[in-house]
């Protein structure tokens, strides 16, 4: 509930329900207060902890455990085939922090045809807060490093406090757990190194996540290090 909450993530929730086997929350309803302007989404009430709460309890054994429910998850995200653009469901611009812009302008914010058009927008958006010559600089680096890639649905914000935790009562003695991925708002079709990127360079802090992201992501070291590079002119 809030200002702050868009009903897109009501969308990308009933989507993922009807299209996948992706764990998310149900959604019973969502609607938009005409007279406070505040979103609310009602959805199912989860029981356990964000794995950002429960990491540091966890033994090794159950974090390798869990580990394979969220990579499962992501596998099963990726497996929904693509349509033919970049961008958020129903061909909608992106509400990515790298892409938003005031008024959702398309030159920047999508949707795109294709990896080339996603890339001049990362250029444009970085020219806001960049000289000239360093975005000359750019423009072939980016070219370079991020294309050629596969459009997959997308998490957009895979970090531990959006991962919810369930333990189970173990049938034959090892750990069992329900895991529940939360927060879709950015969610959409982006190239496949997007939530490596952003489940790595958000979350540099969080020594405990990092430790298991390769046991769930694909690693993309090429693209990391060019999306470094953005981050670090969008975000800091």
């Amino acid at each position: 509930m809030g200002h702050g909450v868009t009903l897109m993530e009501a969308e990308n929730l009933k989507f993922l329900a009807t299209n996948s086997k992706v764990p998310v929350p149900r959604v019973y309803a969502a609607f938009k207060d005409p007279d406070t302007k505040k979103t609310y989404i009602i959805m199912q009430y989860l029981h356990g902890d964000n794995l950002q709460k429960s990491l540091p309890s966890l033994t090794q054994v159950e974090k390798a455990t869990i580990c394979s429910l969220i990579k499962d998850a992501i596998t099963e995200l990726r497996s929904i085939p693509p349509p033919d653009y970049l961008g958020m469901l129903n061909r909608r611009p992106y509400l990515d922090g790298v892409f938003w812009t005031e008024g959702l302008i398309s030159k920047i914010s999508g949707p795109f045809e294709n990896q080339e058009d996603m890339n001049l927008a990362i250029i444009e958006k970085l020219r806001q807060t960049e000289s000239e010559p360093y975005i000359r600089l750019l423009r072939n680096m980016v070219n370079r490093t991020l294309n050629g890639h596969r459009t997959v649905f997308t998490h957009g914000d895979l970090q531990p406090k959006n991962i919810m935790v369930e333990k189970l009562r173990s049938r034959d003695g090892g750990p069992e757990f329900r895991i529940t991925l939360l927060d879709w708002e950015s969610a959409g079709w982006y190239p496949e190194f997007w939530d490596f990127c952003n489940a790595t360079i958000a979350c540099r802090f969080k020594p405990d996540w990092l430790e298991l992201v390769p046991d769930i992501l694909d690693q993309y070291p090429v693209e990391f290090l060019m999306m470094q590079v953005v981050y670090s002119s969008v975000f800091y």
